[in-house]
């Protein structure tokens, strides 16, 4: 494990941000009992949270002489953020994605950043920061977890290329599916793009052609078998062969096919989608100051490649190059040259912002539960 001295952290980190972590004791007279200050982080559950306590704690709580806190869950961060106290937040620093967060944004749950004090954000890929919260300074956003053709390599008969293969019919039945719709439907478009002899125009279907994606999904939706809730659930019905193939989240699947040799893997060059989560710092907190701090140590080098040694995409070009280099699993799954950068393509965001309870709502009558 790479680690990174006291020193080497303040020096890194912007003059403000380095004074106001420095010793991280309250200001004003010193209690006798001395009490660090505390930095709160939500974190999602699983996979990110043990990287997050394995990787991130240790490192920033020796470099800033703080006690870092994690809460973990999934979607009811936001929830929770709307119904605390006014300048009260239960979090100084926060993972979200573009179908919450976004929307928190907007309704100004989340303080402005200062990027001067956060350095080594100037080394991320532009392409993962040209996005609307990054440029009003609401976040700092990058690219996660990428829709992965998922399955069981002694129950399909040829390994599948591509999305349209998930829905041939020696696999009928016996597809797990995640059970939320920004993915699964999505799922379902590149498997209708692909079909239609059009691969790589998932996203037009979904903007243009939403009915058609639905009607597909509802033609084939006989064939799941399993609609999953967690990757742990997917990992272990396609490892004991209840299910034979699937869509999954990357960062659990890839730490899972290097322990179970059956399980296999797929990223069709057409059509990916990539997660798109932000940090964010909840309006109100006293520690803004080490927010920014964490997320200077959290996008440098040495730490986004402990990330990736655990699974997780990285939007820094020189430490993506280094994990292909080193990774072919990794390779396969997450960008890793500008080209790849360049075209770096995430969910249909827009569309589910303009259209998110009138899908959700479909989705679970019609597809889930079949009315």
């Amino acid at each position: 494990m790479r680690s990174i001295s006291r020193r080497s952290f303040l020096r890194t980190t912007a003059t403000a941000a380095a004074s106001a972590v420095a010793g991280c004791q309250p200001s004003g007279p010193a209690p006798a009992s001395k009490t660090k200050r505390e930095l709160r982080v939500f974190v999602y559950a699983g996979s990110h949270e043990k990287t997050m306590r394995e990787v991130f704690v240790p490192r920033f709580e020796a470099a800033a002489g703080c006690t870092v806190t994690l809460f973990s869950g999934w979607w009811d961060a936001i929830a929770k953020l709307k119904t605390a106290p006014a300048n009260n937040p239960p979090f100084d620093l926060m993972i979200t994605d573009a179908t919450q967060g976004f929307p928190a944004a907007r309704e100004g749950l989340f303080a402005k950043i200062d990027f001067t004090r956060i350095p080594n954000h100037k080394a991320m890929t532009p392409a993962a920061l040209d996005t609307w919260v990054y440029r009003e300074g609401l976040g700092l956003p990058y690219p996660d977890s990428v829709m992965t053709f998922a399955y069981h390599r002694k129950l399909l008969a040829t390994p599948p290329t591509r999305w349209s293969d998930l829905f041939q019919s020696d696999l009928a039945g016996k597809i797990g599916l995640y059970s939320s719709f920004y993915m699964s439907l999505y799922t379902f478009a590149a498997a209708l793009a692909d079909a239609n002899g059009k691969p790589g125009t998932a996203h037009e279907l979904m903007r243009t052609k939403a009915d058609d994606v639905f009607k597909y999904a509802r033609e084939h939706r006989k064939a799941v078998k399993l609609w999953w809730p967690t990757s742990t659930d997917m990992i272990l019905a396609l490892n004991d062969k209840s299910v034979a193939a699937g869509n999954m989240h990357s960062p659990e699947y890839l730490q899972a096919i290097r322990e179970k040799p059956d399980l296999a893997a797929l990223v069709p060059e057409h059509d990916r989608a990539m997660v798109q989560v932000f940090w964010a710092i909840p309006v109100g907190t006293k520690n803004q100051d080490l927010a920014e701090a964490a997320l200077d140590l959290m996008f440098g080098d040495p730490v986004q490649y402990e990330f990736a040694r655990r699974g997780m995409a990285t939007a820094l070009p020189q430490t993506a190059a280094r994990m292909a280099s080193e990774d072919p699993y990794w390779k396969t799954f997450y960008p890793h040259t500008d080209a790849q950068f360049r075209t770096l393509q995430y969910y249909p965001y827009d569309v589910y912002a303009e259209h998110w309870d009138e899908f959700a709502d479909r989705w679970d009558r019609t597809i889930l539960r079949g009315d």
